[in-house]
């Protein structure tokens, strides 16, 4: 085995030197990255302790059909790190069964859209953020954390498995979401759906007990939510809230913002004496009892 920096091998067949990974604030000289014998995969050694295997934090060749090993030099792969971060040819990809995390593993993939994913898979944060041609993708019961997964994707309905727990910035962003169905699990939902325009359907499950800052801000085809009587805090401009947007040309590509306004016709469905209804009077929001 042999440290990745010694090895003179770069990304994707460029024969670039990359010696700096993100992960990492220690020296370079200082690091102890290894790099498999067919030089395809850059990897870190995780030491026994929580979760012990390997880490892969880079592929180092340009195939864009590719079926990541589950074993590399009789240690398994237990997570991916911005693995093909930026690479945009990628088309289809393969997750072996035993990897738990693809932290950042497909940032910036545009050409990615045939993904498969493990049962054991269990947090994928900014895992697919930015992966404009992703249209669909079967998510295993095991993931909870989505925190900035899906931001830029094509992906217009999901459902977020039971047992969630983290959707904050999950979709932040995204042009084509336009349903959405949210398990009592959830906790951390900051900024989830924020500046979602086409997001049209939402289903909250009883159990959540929280809708943080910003979680459907500028939402502004949302035209109602029915809130389970489960959740009582509400955060800052979490419902119903959008901007006031001037925009500087004809394509609405910018903008200046003026300020925030309750969505036009907006209401919320809830219990009456709930903190939803107190939330709807203190916001001027027409409630609904249900």
């Amino acid at each position: 085995m042999e440290a990745y920096y010694n090895d003179r091998r770069g990304r994707y067949g460029t024969g670039e030197s990359y010696d700096w990974f993100y992960q990492y604030d220690a020296d370079i000289n200082e690091l102890n990255l290894y790099t498999s014998p067919d030089g395809l995969w850059t990897y870190d050694i995780i030491e026994p302790g929580y979760s012990s295997g390997i880490e892969i934090l880079r592929y180092n060749g340009n195939e864009t059909n590719i079926i990541v090993p589950s074993v590399i030099e009789g240690r398994n792969v237990i997570s991916l790190n911005s693995t093909f971060d930026g690479f945009y040819e990628l088309e289809n990809i393969v997750i072996p069964e035993g990897i738990t995390s693809v932290e950042g593993a497909f940032y910036g993939c545009e050409g990615l859209k045939n993904v498969t994913l493990p049962k054991s898979l269990t947090d994928m944060p900014y895992a697919f953020n930015c992966c404009y041609s992703l249209k669909e993708i079967n998510i295993p019961d095991s993931v909870k954390d989505f925190s900035n997964a899906f931001p830029g994707t094509m992906l217009e309905s999901f459902i977020f498995p039971q047992g969630t727990n983290d959707i904050s910035s999950s979709f932040s962003g995204s042009m084509y979401l336009k349903k959405v169905v949210i398990p009592g699990s959830v906790e951390i939902s900051y900024e989830a759906f924020a500046d979602c325009e086409n997001l049209t359907e939402v289903t909250l499950e009883n159990g959540i007990t929280s809708i943080d800052d910003y979680a459907f801000f500028h939402c502004t085809s949302l035209k109602g939510l029915t809130i389970p009587g489960s959740v009582h805090t509400f955060g800052e401009l979490s419902v119903g809230y959008m901007e006031i947007r001037e925009y500087t040309d004809s394509n609405k590509t910018g903008f200046r913002i003026k300020g925030n306004c309750i969505i036009p016709g907006f209401y919320i469905k809830g219990v009456k004496g709930s903190p939803a209804e107190e939330y709807a009077r203190d916001n001027g929001i027409s409630f609904i009892s249900l």
